[in-house]
């Protein structure tokens, strides 16, 4: 035993000459070692790995410990653990296998195999090994790491956005204009708002709200100061599970109505008013959606399910007389339809904009066709021009034109600012 306590005393003597050069770099790699260790996962079996902290000496770069001496040596038998019996007998029998000194250590922070003792608990031990772990990690840095900003972002599947615009006319015309005509005024305000959520995999909810209220002004009409010209709130969400490469299943819903009564001029009788009527539709089937470029879209939807109700809120006679109501506030229809949106541009600053679908319960069919081209003058001033062609056979036959027959159509046209965010 003497023989063993003299050659290990002259072997540390002889490797402190290298203390300074090797001792933080190789700390630093056992404690990432550890930390990886520690971490570690038993995929066979499920289980966590049990490490206890105070083996490390056997497994750390080849090391001369001189609290190894020390505990063989002592009276305390719960001090001769097999470890260091072990090391002993490494530093007896293999020499050139010792690479380093435990004094060159001295400034680092390391579990000392002489705090073990045969009582102390796993769990213990557990606490001990992250606490210096966690020191080491947060107070030293080894000289070759390198802080490269790297930081995890949660993805964001949300796509929002949203435009306003404001666009008016004015006309006046003196009394004495060898021509004549109408003094009148118009304003229109639209706001359309989306939120689109697409995971780039399976999902895809889009959800579009579409809002438009617009005057018009003129002394011929003696019953009204203004009329409304352009009056809507549309929601619009669809919700699709990828089915194939262009090809969704897909649950569309939409649901319409105004804000304010609906005259004609000169003409007291009110034809509509705010949930009067309110439309809302539900559908079911499949959305044909290709990869278009230049930001290009166009989507496809057959929905040969449908469900369609029509709500009167308004107890005005007029008004249940123009939808077909007999005494009764809300119609149910089942049916199919099919949806159409796109939107391209045609060349730069020129974009068109076509949104239709056709309903049918087989018993009467309605359906629309809206169509807006859109030219930015600048980034703030756009001009739009405006189409809206709507077939509807289920309204009473005074709605029945000699030439259009129950087609009805739309137009204007704008100039005015718009803002985008």
């Amino acid at each position: 035993m003497v023989k063993v306590v003299i050659f290990t005393w002259l072997l540390a003597l002889s490797m402190q000459t290298q203390a300074q050069e090797h001792g933080r770099s190789v700390v630093d790699r056992y404690v990432d070692s550890l930390r990886a260790a520690y971490n570690q996962k038993d995929f066979k079996l499920g289980k966590e790995v049990t490490i206890s902290p105070f083996y490390y000496q056997m497994f750390f770069p080849q090391t001369y410990y001189s609290t190894v001496t020390r505990s063989v040596l002592s009276l305390d038998s719960t001090a001769q653990i097999p470890v260091n019996l072990q090391l002993l007998r490494l530093y007896a029998n293999q020499p050139s296998m010792v690479q380093h000194y435990d004094a060159q250590f001295k400034d680092e922070v390391l579990l000392e195999s002489s705090k073990t003792t045969a009582e102390q608990s796993s769990e213990d031990a557990k606490k001990e090994l992250q606490t210096a772990i966690s020191s080491t990690s947060k107070d030293k840095v080894g000289e070759d790491d390198i802080d490269i900003g790297l930081q995890v972002v949660r993805p964001n599947f949300w796509k929002t956005s949203g435009s306003f615009s404001l666009k008016f006319t004015q006309n006046y015309f003196s009394e004495n204009w060898y021509q004549g005509g109408n003094n009148n005024g118009t304003m229109l305000a639209t706001i359309n708002l989306s939120a689109i959520y697409n995971d780039t995999k399976k999902v895809t909810w889009e959800n579009k709200l579409d809002v438009r209220l617009g005057f018009i002004t003129t002394h011929s009409d003696t019953c009204h100061t203004f009329l409304t010209n352009n009056d809507k709130i549309q929601l619009n969400s669809k919700l699709g599970l990828k089915a194939s490469k262009n090809w969704n299943y897909t649950i569309s819903g939409e649901a319409k109505t105004q804000m304010m009564p609906g005259y004609r001029s000169n003409n007291r009788l009110k034809f509509s008013d705010f949930l009067s009527p309110l439309d809302v539709s539900v559908s079911t089937g499949m959305d044909y959606k290709p990869k278009l470029k230049n930001n290009n879209t166009l989507s496809l939807a057959i929905l040969p399910l449908s469900y369609k109700m029509r709500f009167i809120n308004s107890h005005d006679e007029n008004i249940h007389k123009v939808n077909k109501f007999e005494n009764r506030r809300m119609t149910q229809d089942y049916g199919s339809r099919v949806e159409f949106n796109c939107k391209f541009t045609i060349v730069k600053n020129l974009t068109w904009k076509c949104r239709s679908y056709c309903f049918t319960s087989f018993e009467y069919v309605e359906a629309e066709m809206e169509n807006v081209f859109s030219y930015e003058l600048s980034k703030y001033i756009t001009t739009d021009v405006f189409t809206l062609w709507r077939f509807d056979d289920n309204r009473p036959l005074k709605f029945y034109d000699d030439n259009l027959g129950y087609f009805q159509f739309k137009e204007y046209f704008t100039l005015g600012l718009k803002y985008n965010f």
